[in-house]
């Protein structure tokens, strides 16, 4: 994949159109964009929440990108977890935004394995590169003070591929030895969705992510919060050019502007150097979950 050979100004207006011809596709085709250029790049996503809304986080950053590679970045979202697993395994996507536990099942469903991908930086928040997840009960059930408080009731998870809405509070459950003394459990979507069915009596309790629970605080409360993992991770396919890779490390590595980081996350301070072995504990907390619940399919 190479750059445009003309001038810095006709390259530069270029790029913007692009851009704006990019961001426009993304709003109507919902998921993807259409191939403009023989070497546009592809930055890929998953789908955490809508796409009008994943947009709007993500802009900024793929223009950033843009206008340091100069050369055009279209901004994709996988069509679910699976899809956007298996666009990075394959180099659909040249490089984007990973999720800790579909990072791990891309490494654990590759033949190569982790080095099917070159990790570039993980996401930091207020100086941090981990989040936890919470499990959450409505504000008013005060049969519920803690996890073994959980036997006989229901839960709600998010996606089954899911770190925060899955992985940990299936695991903090099994920690509890209350997994198999739920009434009944199930996966109903996005960590938004959960939150409302817990706060509605839906459900008994939920697993979600602590950022997730802010929106939802006059309506839910924690009953307990997990251990940290690793946060979110940018990372780019195995066969791209190594002065490419090592171009967009750097343009990440080295990104402080508020007004992008922001929006990619509130509190976003920024990436750090990251690599495989970091999320060698949620690898087990998989297992563990998986041995449970049953591997899921991609």
């Amino acid at each position: 994949m190479g750059v445009y050979m003309k001038s810095t100004a006709t390259r530069s207006l270029r790029v913007r159109i692009l851009s704006v011809l990019t961001m426009v596709a993304v709003l109507f085709a919902g998921v993807s964009t259409p191939l403009l250029a023989d070497d546009t790049l592809v930055f890929g996503t998953l789908p955490i929440t809508k796409p009008t809304k994943l947009l709007q986080r993500y802009k900024g950053l793929v223009q950033y990108y843009e206008e340091v590679l100069g050369q055009p970045v279209r901004f994709e979202i996988g069509k679910d977890y699976q899809d956007a697993i298996q666009k990075f395994q394959s180099g659909h996507y040249d490089f984007g935004l990973l999720g800790p536990s579909p990072y791990v099942m891309a490494t654990e469903t590759s033949s190569l394995g982790k080095d099917n991908f070159k990790l570039i930086g993980t996401l930091e928040t207020g100086g941090k590169p981990y989040y936890n997840a919470v499990v959450i009960a409505a504000i008013d059930d005060t049969d519920i003070q803690s996890l073994q408080d959980l036997e006989g009731k229901t839960f709600a998870f998010g996606s089954r591929l899911s770190t925060l809405s899955c992985y940990l509070p299936a695991d903090m459950l099994i920690q509890a030895g209350v997994l198999d003394k739920l009434a009944s459990y199930d996966f109903i979507g996005k960590h938004d969705a959960v939150a409302n069915a817990v706060a509605l009596g839906r459900f008994d309790a939920g697993g979600i992510k602590e950022g997730v629970y802010k929106k939802f605080e006059d309506r839910i409360r924690i009953v307990e919060k997990s251990q940290p993992v690793w946060d979110f991770l940018i990372l780019a396919h195995k066969d791209m050019p190594e002065d490419l890779f090592e171009r967009i490390k750097t343009a990440t590595l080295d990104l402080k502007d508020p007004a992008i980081l922001d929006k990619v996350k509130p509190n976003c301070s920024g990436f750090v150097a990251t690599e495989d072995a970091n999320y060698d504990n949620l690898r087990a907390i998989m297992k563990r979950v998986d041995d449970r619940l049953g591997a899921p399919e991609l």
